[in-house]
């Protein structure tokens, strides 16, 4: 079913949570021309069919956000069905973040600004906890890239307590070239953040590693870490968070040392208790198939690239099952294509498992002085955030 919005424009960035009080999904849409957010829901628990919500008194859907310059709109919804959605505001001077709250899945507020530290609210993400409400902020270098992350906590979805700090870290690499490949790869270093009922939360992204992008991540109750420390850029990462723990994917190389095609995907599982878990869930990979960001509006890039998308989160259940997208090469040039994993257990496992090489660090540290530098064939430049509103990648 194909989610256009209720004033008939393009739609742009989709962001998706789970409703457990209601039993749906709901989401969260920006509009490519008005650039307003919309918001709406499943009529049903498997997503069959979809409405837009936050009607008038007529029964016509009205954008939650509006009369601005909205982007990277995220949604969650707390233990008691409070609905949250936050954006990006860049017609603000600095540009600021803020949300939205609706008590009866419905009806949203007006939007108020969350009081973030002066020039850092682009690229942020709000998520549900429990009965909390996360928002969490990056810092972006010059080069518009992120060294820091900070987290603002509510309980209301009005009054904010923070800047906490989550990391600073060093910028990642925003695309590279592989061997095999005319044009750089885009990396899509933007944070991702998720939230469950029971009050926990994930936050992850993208950092320098000795010259590489690995994924890092901080959760509510099992700590930070470096997921999968190695000398190979992990990209296009995603996590989420369930009651049986916590799951990160992400894009990389098949060899280590070597930025050379085709591509992989690898998923990591943390359950509540116990060792982290990791395999290896799509090979072959063709990223030379996917759109050459730049030949069409501003590339992400320092030149064209080729771009896979700008978000990948996952998903999961209580069964301690997950899933990855990737888009790879088909007959109609790219499809979108989505796998399973769930932790083997004591079953046999059907694909490549792994330890994954955890390395912990504290909430707050600073791990600037891990980075490498550049090598050559990649970028650590990025556009300014507001020079790419409005164009999607796939």
């Amino acid at each position: 079913m194909k989610l256009t919005p209720p004033n008939g424009e393009q739609t742009g960035d989709v962001n998706l949570s789970w409703d457990s009080t209601r039993n749906r999904f709901v989401f969260a849409l920006l509009d490519l021309e008005s650039t307003n957010i919309w918001y709406g829901y499943s009529t049903d628990a498997t997503g069959t069919a979809w409405v837009f919500g936050n009607q008038n008194g007529s029964g016509v859907a009205q954008p939650v956000f509006t009369l601005s310059e909205w982007d990277y709109p995220s949604i969650g919804v707390d233990a008691s069905g409070r609905v949250i959605i936050g954006a990006v505001n860049f017609l603000t001077s600095p540009v600021s973040y803020s949300t939205a709250l609706s008590t009866d899945g419905q009806h949203f507020s007006a939007p108020g600004e969350v009081p973030t530290i002066s020039g850092t609210a682009p690229q942020s993400r709000v998520a549900a906890a429990g009965s909390t409400f996360q928002v969490f902020v990056p810092t972006l270098n010059g080069s518009n890239l992120l060294t820091a992350i900070n987290r603002y906590q509510s309980s209301n979805g009005v009054t904010w307590s923070g800047a906490n700090l989550v990391m600073s870290f060093a910028a990642p690499l925003n695309s590279a070239q592989p061997s095999g490949s005319s044009y750089q790869i885009f990396y899509a270093p933007l944070l991702s953040a998720a939230g469950f009922t029971d009050g926990r939360w994930i936050v992850g992204w993208q950092e320098n590693i000795s010259g590489w992008n690995n994924v890092e991540i901080c959760t509510s109750d099992r700590g930070c870490g470096t997921v999968n420390q190695a000398a190979d850029d992990q990209f296009l990462a995603g996590v989420s968070v369930n009651s049986d723990g916590y799951w990160v994917a992400y894009h990389a190389y098949p060899n280590l040392n070597d930025r050379a095609l085709p591509l992989i995907t690898q998923a990591i599982y943390f359950p509540t208790s116990g060792a982290a878990v990791g395999a290896t869930s799509n090979t072959g990979i063709n990223p030379t198939a996917w759109i050459l960001d730049g030949s069409v509006g501003p590339s992400r890039c320092s030149s064209p690239c080729y771009g896979g998308g700008d978000f990948n989160t996952p998903s999961q259940n209580p069964f301690a099952a997950s899933n990855t997208t990737f888009v790879n090469a088909s007959s109609s040039q790219t499809d979108l294509f989505n796998s399973f994993q769930e932790d083997p257990q004591a079953t046999t496992a059907n694909v490549p498992n792994f330890v994954p090489n955890f390395i912990s660090h504290a909430m707050g540290e600073d791990l600037t002085q891990l980075a490498g530098p550049v090598p050559a064939g990649a970028s650590s430049i990025a556009l300014p955030p507001y020079q790419t509103r409005g164009f999607t990648i796939h």
